[in-house]
């Protein structure tokens, strides 16, 4: 939610809002209050949205209507308005009063009913008393785990730990939404990451997962390190989960996990643009071609596969910079006459070889 442009209707169907309202902790107060310090002249509409939830909450809570009253009841509201005299802008506030009730008595209503999101419903089965972190700013947020760890809360994002984090047997962090992962390794202390069907299993490493509620896909993606990944489904997830190895889908940096939602399906590849693990000159004169494909390997932690025999004896003249991975392998395949393309998660070089 824009906080210095929000209405009246845009915080009554805020969800961190209303659980503020109804169910305050010392960090969502902490949270409103900063907000209010900062955009002061919102404190009117603020507590204008306060009494109207609850209102709700002492009148209506206990005997909630149906969908079927409340059609009726807008209904009412509706007629009420049309038949008062004057123009509809002179309407007074007990009338919009009433329609704004009746927006969050239907928000309220399809809230309780709609299905539970997968991110609900993992904490829902968490065993531990949970602490929640929700970015609702328009910009990423440095969240400090209590071993050290930090996540990049990206905004519309939220991830949910143990109260006592440092006193469990295992790390476990809960996200709906994207972020950037920076974990302290500690090979004691496994780290899990749930979201959404896929389970992340780390000892220390960096990474992002990508698992926004409405998206089609759940993303993986190493940057440091090496991280496992499997399906909470998986027959073995709670084997892989006990085990101090790391197992399942193991990802290397530069390498990601694609999760299908629509057909629950993993694709293991490339990130769009890899970058390098470590520092490589790439100015290479009358090489073999196999120490220079050697050599954009050991810089940016990817296999190249290529037939030795047929370009083992290849000699290429290049200096090369800052161009991307792809660029530069564009680049040697025109000196080799070939093509390269990616393969679950390898580089793979075809070409006809050298005369």
């Amino acid at each position: 939610m824009d906080f210095a442009n929000s209405d009246l209707e845009a915080l009554l169907k805020d969800e961190t809002f209303r659980q503020w309202v109804f169910e305050p902790t010392r960090e969502t107060d902490a949270f409103w209050q900063q907000l209010l310090d900062q955009f002061p002249e919102k404190r009117a509409l603020v507590e204008k949205a306060r009494a109207v939830l609850l209102g709700i909450d002492q009148e209506v809570v206990e005997n909630f209507p149906d969908e079927e009253q409340v059609g009726r009841m807008f209904a009412n509201v509706q007629d009420r308005i049309q038949s008062a005299p004057g123009s509809r802008f002179q309407i007074g506030w007990r009338w919009l009063a009433a329609a704004s009730v009746l927006l969050c008595l239907g928000v309220w209503l399809y809230s309780k009913n709609r299905p539970a999101t997968q991110y609900e419903q993992l904490i829902d089965q968490a065993s531990v008393a949970l602490l929640e972190k929700v970015n609702t700013s328009g910009t990423p947020v440095t969240v400090s785990l209590p071993d050290g760890s930090t996540v990049l809360l990206q905004p519309n994002s939220r991830i949910g730990y143990a109260r006592d984090f440092n006193r469990q047997d295992k790390r476990e962090v809960y996200l709906s939404g994207d972020a950037f992962f920076q974990v302290t390794k500690n090979p004691g202390k496994p780290f899990f990451v749930y979201a959404d069907e896929l389970v992340t299993k780390v000892l220390g490493t960096s990474f992002w997962v990508k698992a926004a509620e409405v998206g089609k896909q759940v993303v993986v993606q190493v940057k440091t390190g090496k991280v496992s990944v499997f399906a909470r489904t998986d027959s073995r997830a709670n084997e892989m989960q006990a085990n101090r190895e790391l197992e399942g889908v193991v990802l290397t940096p530069n390498q990601q996990i694609l999760f299908s939602r629509d057909d629950i399906r993993m694709k293991k590849t490339l990130v769009a643009e890899p970058l390098p693990v470590l520092v490589q000159n790439f100015e290479f004169k009358d090489e073999p071609v196999s120490k220079i494909f050697a050599a954009l390997e050991q810089a940016y932690g990817v296999d190249i596969v290529y037939d030795e025999d047929l370009l083992g004896h290849c000699l290429l003249t290049a200096y090369l910079s800052d161009e991307p991975l792809f660029e530069k392998l564009s680049l040697l395949c025109k000196g080799i006459e070939g093509r390269y393309e990616v393969v679950d998660a390898q580089i793979v070089i075809s070409a006809k070889g050298c005369q």
